[in-house]
């Protein structure tokens, strides 16, 4: 089947895809969970399974986190949001912060209940070569198994790190996740609506902006989300900005509430809720 930007989906990734882009606008909130493995305990033993409670009641669409963390979340909290399992790991305890290598597949995802996966890869970093090489791998997998793959483009390291957030740069990023194979792609933010518009519509799959660091209040996390759901983009990424907030319900909330009511437009709505 092709989508309305001119791309062939299995059946099987424009369900999946449903699940996390299934509001009426077509926008989801996805919340990563996965920095742990970078930077150790993100709270208590169960902080997962309590944060994902609290994002489902806040209308979040999906959460990322590694398998073995997936594993200390109730399923029930899975009801009424999407789960990707993220296959890259890299620490800052290693001498090349940039380097991501995979821990998982495809397969032990969908063995969880997976609706997506994600890989990171970081253009410009010394591996970046394996980096695309692991993208390559894990596309072709979630082509043969129906899965869709969510590709978190960085520019880090090398000369990448000078236009990191350039119109140019992003957009490359974006040409990159289509050529490899992904199905969503997770950029960071161009620095206004209209330049983020700019890498919108260079590049053909649904873009999620990423969140970056926490910032010194919800507000100002609630600021920065509502400024880049005025762009074109098929949603947020925002992990930091809503798991280490004062008060996460809050944030996620008010960005799902955002993201579900706008306008949808066709680069925003993926091609699975085209089934009817």
């Amino acid at each position: 089947m092709m989508d309305n930007r001119g791309r062939h989906l299995s059946s099987g990734k424009q369900i999946r895809l449903s699940r996390i882009f299934g509001s009426a606008a077509g926008r989801a909130l996805v919340v990563p969970m996965d920095h742990s493995v970078t930077i150790g305990p993100l709270g208590a033993s169960g902080h997962a399974d309590h944060t994902a409670a609290v994002l489902g009641r806040a209308g979040a669409d999906a959460l990322v986190v590694h398998k073995g963390r997936a594993r200390t979340i109730s399923p029930a909290r899975f009801a009424s949001m999407g789960l990707i399992v993220h296959l890259s790991a890299g620490t800052n305890l290693a001498v090349d912060q940039t380097r991501k290598v995979l821990v998982g597949s495809v397969e032990e995802s969908l063995a969880l209940g997976a609706d997506a996966v994600s890989v990171h890869v970081n253009i410009g970093a010394p591996t970046e070569f394996e980096q695309l090489t692991d993208m390559g791998l894990v596309a072709a997998e979630c082509d043969r198994l129906g899965v869709p793959l969510l590709a978190m483009m960085y520019a880090r390291g090398g000369v990448a790190d000078a236009g990191n957030t350039s119109v140019a740069t992003l957009s490359h990023l974006g040409a990159i996740a289509t050529d490899l194979g992904a199905d969503v792609a997770k950029l960071d933010y161009a620095g206004s609506p209209e330049r983020m518009n700019e890498v919108v519509d260079s590049c053909p799959l649904p873009i999620l902006v990423a969140g970056g660091p926490a910032t010194a209040t919800d507000d100002a996390a609630i600021a920065f989300g509502s400024q880049v759901t005025e762009s074109r983009v098929a949603g947020l990424s925002f992990g930091r900005l809503i798991f280490g907030a004062e008060n996460p319900h809050r944030v996620a909330s008010t960005l799902a509430d955002k993201l579900h009511r706008g306008e949808s437009t066709s680069q925003a709505r993926p091609p699975a809720l085209e089934l009817a």
